[in-house]
């Protein structure tokens, strides 16, 4: 498509010096604009046959619900269809509805969410769907503006919801589609910049289908998640092999030219399992502007390194937390490790264990910790790490 512009170029050249008429050089003008048009219309044609072809059964695609959708778009932001399919099953099977989700305690859709990650999602679908219900009379907004006020909607998300169900010609942007459009026009800026993703929208225009909105957006979707794969791509059997500029300059794995990426950190995260001689524990609710907000933990020690076994068996380094009395007997046990990532973080973790007789009061009265059975704690809502160190224990 770049050689259009140069063929162009090279015709009025020619025109200027009088080597070909002037008259057959317009011709020549608008034949190569309507090849290019056709190109465009044609690329646009490969991506929604190869969706109709290939697509995959998924369940939030067997009618145009427009709360089913919004559930799984927020339910797949940074997630593996495969991963979050059944979250979406499970949670829409409980909430079959924007009325019963805002319903529900926050803490029962935390509990669902557990282990999919990137809880603020779920705290802000919660959000929305009771701002659906009291502001939009329980029904979601059906334009991309108003879609894009919602709690925790962002461009994404309120595109694919308003092309989707409500056929509003807005194309939908993730890393699927930015992938495509790299690699099909060549974009050789990061894409993650201000004018990478300028670019990406510009060429995205070139070919998305005012016609057929929520039809294209789902299979450019598809046809990088499928065909147009982050590694290893099989170009020879691509469809859009001939229009695909990357292809054709056996650069394809060079694109999407993405930033440098950003450094990761590392935390010491130190939790102390504290099990009385009934099989009560303490956990209480994370809060505050970080990771894991409101989900349950049991009392933790953040440190800047990895201290000893030693050092975390020692009553000295839990005494600012949990002020024991002098008499108060404690039992530990060697530390459990595990590691666990997040985006740009890297989590490192210790569990000691110690049994007590009793769990004293001055252990719970106002310090927000929460005496709980191991049923009652393996119910809590908590980050997976912590669920997983729970069902062994258990089991």
């Amino acid at each position: 498509m770049q050689g259009i512009n140069v063929k162009i170029y090279i015709i009025f050249f020619f025109s200027s010096f009088r080597i070909i008429p002037a008259n057959f050089s317009y011709l020549c003008f608008f034949y190569l604009i309507s090849c290019d048009l056709s190109i465009l219309e044609r690329i646009k044609h490969l991506l929604i046959k190869f969706f109709d072809e290939n697509k995959r059964n998924l369940p939030f695609r067997k009618s145009k619900n427009a709360y089913h959708i919004l559930l799984s778009e927020i339910i797949m932001q940074q997630t593996r269809i495969e991963q979050g399919t059944p979250y979406f099953l499970k949670i829409s099977a409980k909430f079959p509805d924007i009325n019963r989700l805002a319903a529900a305690e926050e803490e029962e859709l935390l509990r669902l969410w557990q282990g999919l990650g990137y809880y603020s999602r779920a705290r802000n679908l919660h959000a929305t769907a009771k701002n659906i219900v009291e502001n939009h009379d329980g029904i979601i907004p059906r334009s991309y503006d108003e879609l894009r006020k919602l709690k925790g909607v962002g461009d994404y998300t309120a595109a694919a919801v308003a092309s989707i169900a409500y056929d509003e010609p807005v194309p939908v942007i993730d890393g699927n589609v930015m992938r495509v459009v790299a690699r099909i026009f060549a974009i050789s800026t990061p894409v993650n910049s201000a004018e990478g993703k300028k670019l990406i929208k510009e060429n995205l225009l070139r070919i998305f289908s005012v016609e057929q909105p929520g039809l294209f957006n789902e299979a450019i979707m598809e046809f990088g998640a499928l065909q147009c794969v982050p590694a290893n791509p099989n170009c020879l059997q691509c469809p859009l092999k001939e229009f695909c500029e990357t292809f054709k300059a056996d650069a394809v794995q060079n694109f999407p030219v993405k930033p440098t990426p950003k450094e990761v950190k590392i935390r010491h995260l130190n939790y102390l399992f504290l099990l009385s001689d009934d099989g009560r524990t303490l956990m209480r609710q994370r809060n505050g502007d970080d990771i894991w907000k409101n989900l349950y933990e049991f009392p933790l020690i953040e440190t800047e390194r990895n201290i000893s076994d030693k050092k975390l068996s020692a009553v000295d380094l839990w005494k600012p937390l949990l002020p024991f009395p002098k008499d108060f007997r404690i039992k530990f046990q060697k530390p459990v490790r595990k590691s666990h990532k997040l985006t740009h973080r890297s989590l490192k973790i210790s569990f000691t264990m110690a049994t007590v007789e009793r769990l004293p009061a001055n252990l719970i009265n106002g310090s927000g910790f929460i005496s709980i059975s191991l049923q009652e704690a393996n119910d809590k809502p908590k980050p997976i790490v912590i669920a997983v160190f729970l069902n062994d224990f258990i089991d």
